[in-house]
């Protein structure tokens, strides 16, 4: 059910979109499969469905970028390479990096050539009822992973912040989103090694940002995670 409404959810956005509009609705209906699938991966378990998901999501894209050759043929390239691998994790996973190249791109064209990601991973902890609670104190460690991310000087706000294990199968993705003054914190986070991905979330206090920090494999934040409380700060370059 949610795999069919997701769909209906892209072409619903991109039909409803005029011509001038259509990179931009493309971008916006990737962002809501994304959203879905990354909740059927990690929620779920259902790693055969969020490649569906992924996959039927790619396969409309790709028919709306008519005047993008070169997104088509490296969606259909992407497509290709998912479909070669042996697990329904590993497609899935090689799936989502292709979604979020593909918006980068039509958002980088959005933006006059200046570098824009955007991921979406779903906001964590943070509740838009009731009075502001305050945010961690980056001194306070007690468990998992607590930090604040600085972007030219300033604290980033309303930024996704995913850390995705490595060298595991199935990768498991833990993410949360910063606070005003730029804190994010994920309670629990298994040790390990990990590449984490920073990106602007649908509120961020900055909607443009390298691109080399949206993906696995371009991201050069990498660390091990030992567990019992850490402080990470990270400040983009």
């Amino acid at each position: 059910m949610r795999y069919s409404l997701a769909l209906a959810v892209v072409v619903g956005l991109i039909a409803a979109a005029p011509a001038q509009d259509s990179h931009k609705r493309v971008a916006e209906a990737l962002l809501e499969i994304h959203e879905n699938g990354r909740a059927i991966y990690n929620n779920d378990g259902d790693y055969a469905g969020a490649y569906r998901m992924y996959q039927g999501g790619l396969m409309v894209a790709r028919r709306m970028l008519a005047d993008r050759p070169d997104l088509q043929k490296l969606i259909s390239e992407g497509l290709a390479a998912a479909d070669r691998l042996p697990t329904a994790d590993r497609r899935a996973y090689r799936l989502h990096e292709v979604i979020e190249t593909i918006r980068v791109d039509l958002g980088r064209g959005a933006g006059k050539g200046s570098e824009h990601t955007t991921i979406p991973p779903r906001e964590v902890g943070e509740s838009t009822k009731g009075p502001a609670k305050p945010s961690p104190a980056v001194t306070e460690v007690k468990g998992g992973v607590v930090g604040r991310v600085m972007w030219q000087g300033q604290p980033l706000a309303g930024v996704d912040v995913t850390f995705v294990t490595l060298g595991q199968q199935p990768p498991r993705v833990f993410d949360t989103t910063t606070s005003a003054q730029g804190v994010y914190e994920v309670a629990t986070l298994p040790p390990g090694r990990y590449v984490i991905l920073i990106t602007p979330g649908q509120n961020a206090s900055a909607k443009k940002l390298p691109e080399r920090y949206a993906t696995s494999t371009t991201s050069p934040l990498r660390f091990d995670v030992k567990g019992g409380g850490e402080k990470l700060d990270f400040v983009l370059q």
